[in-house]
């Protein structure tokens, strides 16, 4: 008998008796195969009871009982009698108990739910949209979820790799609003890990990289960082923009600080799982500033603000200080200028003089070469402390000839604070530019029974007389008794010389050593 060539269906032979049999058989085998829908695909053996016309796929490699010989076919259960249908590459059939779609490979049935779920090398995949050259995956949903496997036993984690073909080449992630590109998440044109965001799709701007070295993040710059956190405060030009801003709202229950901004730093010697106490001297915190100079290089650390121990630390004292400090104008090293000790004390650190240049008023300064405190009044340095002063007395007569003028041989003081007057050459030495007050004063002894008509004394600077101020007493000079003084203010230069002459007229005589005295002191620096 002739038959279909797919399905095997009998066909009516011409002049055939009884047509109407190959015709029910032919109907009967196309109930059977199409819409195949199989109740089992598990039994080795037949069911006790079957229902005419149920059908199940004989997977078994060696099936018993009426199904014996029928492996790989389905079996039908049809007029009492089970009969085989052996399937053809490409038949589908659906399994009731598993609800699921079986394919006839050639060889065995292969679960459809299964091919599913081990695809491989399709060429694109769209779900809910269409997929293109370009995005080879195209998902259009509301949300995607990965999530570990608990039906495989595993470590429990997930991990999405992004995967590129060498540091120069992108592997990121592309953040866009309508379809127009605000972010860049990934290692974009080298290991470094990086952010960047765009406000146009056009223009992007470094937002935070990280080495992939060290691990060391830059913020608002390409990198490479230069500490384990590096900020760059490009700005796009904008230079007061902050490279750092802290805003804190809100207040504390006890309302002791009120809204305050805490930056808080701990340190100590040894390591973390074993710390050691800090020693004087150990920095808690250190602000340093460098900048780019026209050498074409970064300076040293030009400018610095330190806070430290000013002790070794117990559990009962841990003494601090602070110290500012700066690089002087024209040079390259930096110093302290300004320490607050932990006693309490501002403490100016000392210089070799009042600096020239960058000057202003207000400025104060400590001169250790004056060993005083000085201020800048806007024109010039004014001593504040330690002013120069003297006292100076004679230890022996001095001899006056009648007419000349005769240098008095001071020799001893009661007081020369910071050594102004010299013994040695009997004369005060300015110590720097300023306005000075100077007082003497002499006795008149007389030499024999001479009797001078005139007892004079002024100052002379640096060798000539001053022009400013001048004692005298004339007439009758009476000895051990008549006393002349002088009173003058002198404008001096640094190094100038100021020392006391005295002259009698008319006959020779002496300046009394137990009446003489020779004082000065500093009341303006310039």
């Amino acid at each position: 008998m002739s038959t279909t060539r797919n399905l095997a269906l009998p066909l009516i032979a011409a002049a055939q008796a009884q047509k109407h049999v190959t015709h029910n058989e032919a109907l009967s085998l196309l109930d059977a195969l199409v819409q195949i829908a199989c109740l089992d695909k598990d039994l080795t053996n037949p069911p006790a009871a079957p229902a005419e016309g149920d059908r199940y796929l004989v997977a078994a490699a060696e099936p018993g009982g009426a199904w014996a010989a029928l492996s790989g076919q389905i079996a039908l259960f049809q007029d009492g009698a089970w009969t085989g249908i052996a399937p053809r590459p490409g038949w589908l059939a659906y399994l009731v108990d598993e609800a699921d779609l079986y394919t006839f490979t050639g060889t065995g049935w292969t679960s459809f739910r299964s091919t599913l779920t081990v695809l491989q090398n399709l060429a694109r995949l769209g779900i809910n949209t269409v997929a293109d050259t370009g995005n080879r995956l195209a998902v259009k949903a509301e949300g995607a979820l990965f999530s570990w496997d608990e039906t495989t036993p595993g470590s429990g984690s997930t991990r999405l790799t992004v995967n590129k073909q060498d540091a120069g080449k992108d592997a990121g992630l592309v953040f866009q609003t309508g379809f127009s590109t605000r972010a860049l998440l990934g290692t974009l044109g080298s290991d470094a890990f990086g952010l960047k965001m765009s406000p146009d799709g056009a223009r992007f701007v470094q937002a935070l990289s990280a080495r992939a070295d060290t691990g060391w993040l830059t913020v608002n710059g390409p990198g490479p960082a230069l500490a384990p956190l590096h900020i760059v405060n490009n700005a796009n030009g904008d230079p007061t923009n902050n490279a750092l801003f802290f805003e804190n709202y809100g207040n504390d229950t006890g309302g002791t600080f009120g809204p305050v901004v805490v930056i808080k730093t701990a340190v100590a010697r040894g390591s973390a799982g074993a710390p050691q106490p800090i020693l004087k001297g150990d920095r808690f915190f250190g602000f340093f500033g460098s900048g780019f100079h026209a050498g074409g290089a970064y300076s040293g650390n030009a400018v610095a603000f330190n806070g430290g121990a000013d002790e070794d630390f117990t559990a009962g004292a841990w003494g601090t200080y602070l110290d500012f400090q700066t690089t002087p104008l024209g040079g390259t090293a930096r110093r302290s200028a300004v320490k607050v000790r932990a006693n309490g004390t501002l403490e100016l650190q000392p210089q070799a003089s009042p600096p020239s240049a960058g000057t202003a008023a207000g400025q104060l300064v400590f001169d250790s070469t004056a060993g005083a405190f000085k201020g800048h009044d806007g024109t010039r340095w004014t001593r504040l402390t330690n002013q120069p002063c003297f006292a100076a007395t004679a230890s022996s007569d001095t001899y006056l000839s009648a007419g000349t003028w005769t240098k008095i041989a001071f020799n001893a003081t009661d007081s020369n604070d910071q050594g102004v007057f010299h013994t040695d050459d009997k004369r005060f030495v300015a110590p720097e530019g300023g306005l000075y007050r100077f007082g003497a004063t002499l006795g008149f002894k007389r030499n024999g029974s001479s009797a001078p008509s005139a007892f004079e004394i002024r100052a002379y600077r640096n060798g000539s007389p001053s022009g400013r101020g001048r004692g005298a007493a004339t007439g009758s000079l009476v000895d051990g008794v008549t006393a002349i003084a002088l009173d003058t203010v002198l404008k001096l230069d640094a190094g100038d010389t100021v020392e006391i002459f005295a002259r009698l007229s008319g006959a020779d005589g002496y300046a009394a050593a137990a009446e003489s005295l020779f004082a000065g002191l500093q009341i303006a620096a310039r």
